[in-house]
């Protein structure tokens, strides 16, 4: 029996003011020695010592809150705080995942596409766990090449998982199979927050011209309805010359307030929503004049924004509707084979492919479930309710305070059980417990 185990984790040194650990050796040295600049292969899958220590410890998730509080006062003392909260949360993020590679049926972690992400993950790990405390500038910027360097290396993980995932849905119960994706995607969101903030406030750092309004990767002025039209114009620009693209129409509390968050996560996530009306729209309606139009309404409260997308596409069969969120159709994510990088941003979107004049078109069948994931990951939701033969009316809330923690966790199966189908006749039971940490 094949057993996936919830490990106990002890609290992590890492203070909510991003305090650096005390340094083991009073002499400074370069970041990096020669030894560590090389590759090195993984361990072996089950030489696990090292990674046990990291796997007790507890992440330290943040705020968007905090984030802009802490970027908005940046000092040199203040960016070697940044550097080493990074530092010391990436090793441990990874080590948690590396763990749930290892707890995968073993026809499963024996995939290429599988092996491929968890070798990739296992040598960041090695390469993280081993740099120094950082104490200079100039040692920060070794530092931030090494995290551009793996950043752009790891844009194969997305497709490698997907088509690895699927690929194995016969050996592995759908609910497992997507509470895996589910973690894995929603950790890589968290390590590339911390990452790529970390990296933008060292730019800034050395830029003069800083705009206010703009935190690192953090945009203090977001505006649902900007985001929306922004939208809205990457799509006529698509279709310009090819097909007709129905009206939008966007009511509502049209003039709500600006509010902080991560523009590129709203954006790929109303992007990827209008996209699919769209698609929708036309291949529904091929044989009308003047398809009908998509409606976006706008309101917010003093916690969200909440945007409602509305189409007449004609709506999702039951099944289609029962696989919305899921990772386990091997058709669905075929393309994969011929995209091979992704970092799930709205600036892909002008090189991906659309086809959609009614043949099978090509988009990449994780948008929708990607979209969930960015929604879910500051505290907000993406609720899809589908009128098969008429339309589809997608829900969107996001918070709009800035004081969620990160949802690094996936909560639906904490912890399961695999039992093979000759010892039981369910294939498997989910144990949920609250995966709050601290809790």
């Amino acid at each position: 029996m094949l057993k996936a185990v919830a490990f106990q984790r002890r609290a992590f040194s890492m203070p909510a003011t991003l305090r650096p650990t005390p340094s083991t050796s009073s002499t400074r040295q370069p970041i990096f020695s020669a030894e560590q600049k090389a590759s090195s292969s993984p361990a072996h899958f089950y030489q696990n010592r090292t990674l046990d220590y990291y796997v007790e410890q507890r992440v330290t998730p943040i705020t968007l809150r905090q984030l802009v509080f802490f970027g908005k006062r940046l000092n040199d003392e203040r960016l070697i705080k940044s550097a080493n909260y990074v530092r010391n949360e990436l090793p441990v993020r990874l080590a948690h995942r590396i763990r749930d590679f290892q707890q995968l049926p073993f026809i499963v972690g024996s995939n290429p596409h599988i092996q491929l992400v968890y070798d990739l993950y296992w040598a960041a790990f090695e390469k993280f766990r081993k740099v120094p405390l950082i104490e200079t500038k100039q040692q920060n910027q070794e530092y931030c090449d090494l995290l551009r360097t793996l950043l752009r290396d790891h844009l194969v993980v997305i497709p490698q998982l997907a088509l690895g995932i699927s690929e194995c849905a016969q050996h592995i119960p759908a609910v497992h199979a997507n509470h895996f994706m589910n973690t894995m995607l929603r950790s890589r969101i968290s390590r590339r927050v911390i990452t790529e903030q970390h990296l933008a406030l060292s730019e800034s750092s050395q830029d003069v011209d800083n705009d206010d309004a703009v935190v690192g990767t953090i945009f203090t002025k977001c505006n649902p309805t900007n985001i929306i039209e922004k939208c809205i114009a990457l799509i006529e620009t698509r279709l310009s010359g090819t097909e007709k693209c129905p009206p939008f129409n966007i009511d509502g509390s049209t003039g709500c307030g600006d509010f902080t968050y991560i523009s590129e996560h709203i954006e790929y996530i109303v992007f990827q929503l209008l996209s699919n009306s769209v698609r929708h729209t036309l291949q529904f309606h091929k044989n009308n004049i003047a398809p009908p139009p998509v409606n976006i309404t706008i309101c917010s409260n003093d916690t969200d924004i909440l945007i409602r997308i509305s189409d007449q596409g004609g709506g999702m069969s039951p099944e289609a509707y029962r696989d919305l969120w899921s990772f386990t159709s091997q058709r669905r994510f075929k393309a994969f084979e011929t995209i091979p990088q992704m970092a799930a941003r709205i600036a892909e979107e002008e090189e991906i492919p659309w086809s959609w004049q009614g043949q099978e078109d090509q988009h990449l069948g994780i948008g929708l479930p990607m979209s969930k994931v960015y929604s879910e990951y500051w505290g907000g939701e993406l609720k899809v309710m589908s009128m098969e033969g008429f339309g589809t009316e997608a829900y969107i809330r996001i918070p709009r305070l800035g004081n969620q923690t990160e949802n690094i966790d996936f909560e639906e199966a904490d912890e399961v059980e695999y039992v093979p189908a000759w010892e039981s006749d369910e294939r498997h039971t989910i144990v949920r417990h609250s995966s709050i940490l601290g809790q």
